[in-house]
């Protein structure tokens, strides 16, 4: 099954607020080329424009602060007599500062989100109930742990925590003169004379599998910046890219001119890349990494003028968006200024080419996110013979919240916006031919060399 991809772009920092908002959902619509998501739920049947309930067994007349799927693995611990074992889990703790009360001003002044008093309660409990702390997120509220499935309750009891998630599994979701001219990006930059809109001083966090920092399309030099950063929050090099997504994700956003004649530029070749790989070898993450990522771009994004994130992974929507906790970190990210585009997923036919709706992955449910879903310009450059790509996930939203033992959905409209999304030529990571969990491994036919 070919493997397909996603994009973002950024206007110059001088622009007008028009100008801006203009470059900046053309800056998205360059980015669905690469979709990613991890088996998204499949749901054929929703009701859009209201919320669908569905009746469950239990009766409780309180939100539930355990997440549905770690709830499920719990039942089935004491019902179905499963043996314990030991959970990694993400705790949102309590906070007066909610996102509902000046999100913005305290994210701005680095206030902890969560009292630290609160947060060493928790990690005092989580001691007594034979678990423990691991790390800490200043400017999310929220921190990880890891404890024995048996005792999710009774952690779920402390008064300290709002909501407990467990650590899901992540996955990468799958200047070209054609895409330039297909989206719009063409016109976009000879509307405004002697203004060079190409996202020259922005910085572009990418949260992937890292970057190949080598390759002749995204090395720095004259008015390319290139790769200004990298960090890994998975353990592995950020320069490398054995797996093979991030560094095609960064070519179609900013590569050099300068190679083959600007046939492969990116549309925003002016951008500076903040290289964060929150993906593995495979192409596998967890929650947590793209946590800790998002909340390293909250702290330093002064220090790069970080003003989007890209995102081209997911994980499958269960908890609402109001709770799940990769959305809670993309709404801190929102309301600290900076522009969140996430791809939508590749759930959107099932595998015998039956349509799937319902199937955007997290974050791409999150309301502040521009969500962005591929489109098939079949090879022209006109715009009348575009469509929705049959891979592409599609609405609505199905992340739930258990109120009084019902499912409350959101169903939300999603994707907000769609873009040329296969066949685009980008580079290629040159380690990523040597991983047979690569990319271009499993699908020969993506290598275009």
């Amino acid at each position: 099954m070919n493997e397909k991809f996603s994009a973002t772009i950024r206007p110059n920092a001088g622009f007008s607020l028009k100008e801006f908002c203009s470059g900046l959902l053309l800056f998205a619509f360059c980015f669905q080329i690469f979709a990613f998501s991890l088996n998204a739920q499949s749901v054929r049947k929703v009701r859009e424009n209201k919320v669908e309930v569905q009746t469950l067994p239990k009766n409780e007349d309180k939100e539930s602060k355990i997440a549905p799927d770690l709830e499920e693995n719990v039942d089935a611990l004491f019902n179905e007599g499963k043996p314990d074992k030991t959970q990694k889990v993400i705790i949102k703790l309590k906070d007066e500062n909610t996102t509902e009360k000046k999100p913005k001003e305290v994210v701005d002044s680095g206030i902890l989100m969560a009292d630290l008093t609160a947060q060493n309660n928790v990690s005092s409990k989580l001691g007594d109930l034979g678990g423990r702390s691991k790390k800490s997120f200043s400017k999310m509220g929220m921190m990880t742990a890891e404890l024995p499935l048996s005792k999710i309750r009774q952690l779920a009891d402390d008064e300290n925590i709002e909501y407990i998630s467990p650590d899901r599994a992540v996955k990468a979701t799958g200047k070209n003169s054609h895409y330039y001219k297909t989206t719009g990006a063409l016109d976009g930059y000879d509307e405004v004379s002697g203004v060079k809109a190409d996202g020259e001083g922005i910085g572009v966090a990418v949260l992937d599998s890292g970057i190949d920092v080598t390759h002749r399309l995204l090395e720095p030099g004259g008015d390319h910046p290139g790769v200004v950063y990298s960090k890994s929050f998975t353990g592995l090099s950020a320069t490398d890219d054995e797996y093979g997504h991030g560094t095609h994700v960064a070519s179609l956003l900013a590569g050099s001119k300068k190679f083959r004649s600007n046939l492969y530029g990116g549309i925003a070749q002016g951008v500076k890349i903040i290289n964060l790989a929150v993906l593995d070898a495979n192409g596998n993450g967890s929650t947590s990494a793209a946590i800790a990522a998002v909340d390293w771009v909250i702290t330093n994004k002064s220090a790069y003028n970080i003003r989007v994130i890209n995102m081209s992974l997911g994980t499958p929507a269960k908890d609402s968006y109001e709770n799940d906790p990769l959305c809670q970190a993309v709404r801190r990210a929102f309301y600290a200024g900076i522009v969140v585009v996430i791809s939508a997923g590749n759930s959107g036919k099932d595998d015998f080419g039956n349509k799937l709706y319902g199937s955007i992955s997290s974050p791409g449910i999150e309301p502040s996110a521009i969500t962005v879903g591929a489109a098939n310009s079949y090879g022209t450059d006109y715009r009348v013979d575009d469509a929705i790509a049959s891979f592409s996930s599609k609405g609505p939203t199905r992340g739930y919240k258990i109120v009084g033992g019902v499912k409350k959905y959101d169903n939300l409209i999603k994707p907000d916006i769609v873009a040329p999304g296969n066949k685009l030529i980008a580079a290629i990571s040159n380690s990523s031919r040597g991983n047979s969990g690569s990319i271009v491994r499993r699908n020969p036919s993506l290598d275009t060399r």
